[in-house]
């Protein structure tokens, strides 16, 4: 069954550079009320501040969508892929049987906002 989750009922993981929301349970907030829909494990609504964003961290075994709606990510690695995500672009990151990468806002003024499935 699909259940609407408004977005202030979602989960949150909020520090000095990223404010996100959580669909399904992720990180520190666990729910088990909310554990994804069939494969599908991870929608986030992530913003970001100028000037930070995820360093190198690991994937494995799974399909990665990145959707920019503000601002632009730039992403790195470990396979020698590098890439600008602009609004409107779609990235996708096949982690197979291992990867890591970062995601970055190079903006020293803009933040970027962008949803990670």
């Amino acid at each position: 069954m699909i259940t609407v989750r408004h977005a202030n009922e979602r989960g949150r993981s909020k520090i000095d550079w990223l404010d996100s929301r959580h669909r399904f349970s992720f990180a520190d907030d666990y729910d088990p009320n909310h554990m994804g829909f069939r494969s599908l494990r991870v929608i986030n609504d992530d913003h970001v501040r100028p000037s930070s964003g995820f360093g190198p961290h690991p994937h494995r075994d799974m399909e990665i969508i990145s959707y920019v709606l503000d601002g632009v990510l730039t992403h790195q690695d470990s396979m020698g892929n590098g890439s600008t995500i602009r609004p409107g672009e779609v990235q996708r990151m096949s982690a197979g049987t291992g990867v890591v990468h970062s995601e970055w806002n190079e903006s020293k003024t803009e933040p970027v906002h962008f949803l990670q499935i």
